[in-house]
């Protein structure tokens, strides 16, 4: 990907906003976010605006903590194009206790196929990592104000972590926080799954619905993965919604749909 035109976006003034946030930025999903951010840009580029985006990073994707050069000249590049970095995990694998109950077993093992790393953390594992996390970012000179878990999956103690960590923002699947008095805004996510056709093509029904029911809601979030690029109907279906709603919504980073948490809350 070329390095991005500086961007402005996000003074909240508008009323209706959209966050575009990619997942699992590492070296090993790096190929594929290029991709996705490729047809990001060109949707941008039809609407003819400066779209700034939350890129959500894992330092060591699945225990990887290779570093190579070009990839970290590139998240500089995007942070001094003026797009936001914010911790996604600190490996993006759920080394948690057991689930307990039907429900979690299904959430940690089939929804988010064992990548739930801070599930079903306590608040003391959670804070480690998310220490780990912060060190690491600041030793390579990258701001990471944000933190999402991945999934979104947060047990209570890690939601506390977070703010004790310093963290100033963080969201689940259906709401943005600001940290840390916890302020929440209402923000659904358009999300896709791509591991199977049924999933596909279920997320394509899903999400074109959602984006119906929630076209007066103050804040949407198109969550973007590695992989929503592989799949020509998932990406005529997302491309579609960025392209309808960034004729009526204002891009923000997640940074600034939390500084609106606050106002608002």
């Amino acid at each position: 990907m070329a390095t991005p035109r500086p961007v402005t976006g996000g003074k909240a003034c508008s009323t209706r906003d959209l966050c575009v946030v990619l997942h699992d930025v590492a070296p090993s999903r790096w190929e594929g976010c290029q991709r996705v951010l490729g047809h990001v840009r060109r949707c941008a580029d039809a609407a003819g605006i400066e779209l700034p985006l939350t890129l959500l990073v894992v330092p060591h994707m699945h225990g990887d903590t290779a570093l190579p050069a070009r990839y970290l000249r590139w998240l500089h590049r995007m942070a001094g194009a003026g797009h936001e970095l914010c911790l996604h995990g600190l490996t993006h694998r759920d080394e948690g206790p057991p689930a307990r109950g039907l429900r979690e077993h299904l959430l940690r093992r089939h929804y988010t196929a064992g990548e739930g790393e801070f599930a079903a953390l306590t608040r003391e594992q959670a804070l480690a990592k998310l220490r780990e996390g912060r060190a690491w970012a600041k030793a390579l000179g990258l701001s990471m104000d944000g933190f999402v878990a991945p999934a979104w999956l947060m047990s209570p103690a890690s939601l506390k972590a977070v703010g004790k960590a310093g963290f100033r923002h963080t969201c689940t699947l259906t709401e943005v926080i600001a940290l840390p008095q916890r302020q929440a805004l209402k923000a659904p996510s358009l999300v896709f799954s791509t591991r199977a056709a049924w999933r596909r093509q279920l997320s394509r029904a899903w999400n074109t619905y959602l984006a119906h029911q929630a076209r007066d809601t103050r804040l949407l979030r198109l969550e973007l993965h590695p992989g929503d690029a592989e799949h020509p109907d998932i990406l005529r279906c997302w491309t579609g919604l960025l392209t309808e709603a960034l004729r009526s919504r204002m891009p923000l980073r997640l940074g600034e749909a939390a500084m609106l948490a606050r106002r608002l809350g």
